[in-house]
């Protein structure tokens, strides 16, 4: 992808995600700090992504974004959130240390205070269809079978391994497909 090309796509997406942002601030020129700008991206996330139509029961069913682990958010992503839709659909968070509470989620951020539990979890965890995972920097997250990971050495940029975003039949649109850093595959 062409550098030039690349930034208009940033610059194009950056006014939605402090737009976000903005709404617990009261402006968008503030500083944000970095799981402010990480929440931010959840949203557009579920913006961006279109489920199987088997995963939502009615029309009106939430999307549930799962925090795995340590909660780096606070109550920052519930200010996100509040009164926001993604695909018409409102947007909840539920939070906890255990994979197996979090079912019926179809995002699942991992903090990283869960790294090494990972490939575990996916072993486990293989009923991951229609799931959106989101790891928070974690090593090696896309090549253990995770679709998004933020980036460590950029924390708001993020990696994607479509081949682990098709296998959980969603559809990732294009607009999020162009600003990945990088496209990862499973380790073989």
């Amino acid at each position: 992808m062409k550098p030039l090309f690349r930034q208009r796509l940033i610059l194009k997406a950056l006014p939605v995600i402090l737009l976000l942002l903005a709404t617990f601030s009261g402006t968008a020129s503030a500083q944000y700090s970095e799981y402010q700008i990480k929440g931010g991206w959840l949203v557009s996330f579920a913006k961006y992504v279109t489920w199987p139509d088997k995963v939502f029961d009615s029309d009106d069913e939430p999307i549930i974004i799962g925090i795995l682990g340590d909660d780096p958010f606070g109550e920052d992503l519930d200010n996100i959130v509040r009164n926001r839709k993604a695909n018409g659909r409102p947007i909840i968070i539920r939070r906890n240390n255990d994979i197996r509470e979090l079912k019926g989620a179809h995002i699942i951020f991992f903090s990283n205070s869960n790294e090494l539990t990972i490939s575990e979890v996916f072993k486990d965890y293989n009923s991951r269809k229609g799931i959106l995972t989101i790891g928070d920097g974690i090593s090696n997250f896309c090549e253990l079978g995770g679709i998004i990971n933020f980036r460590k050495d950029r924390p708001t940029t993020f990696d994607l391994n479509l081949e682990a975003a098709i296998d959980a039949r969603l559809i990732i649109h294009s607009k999020l497909l162009q600003l990945a850093k990088k496209f990862v595959h499973y380790d073989n």
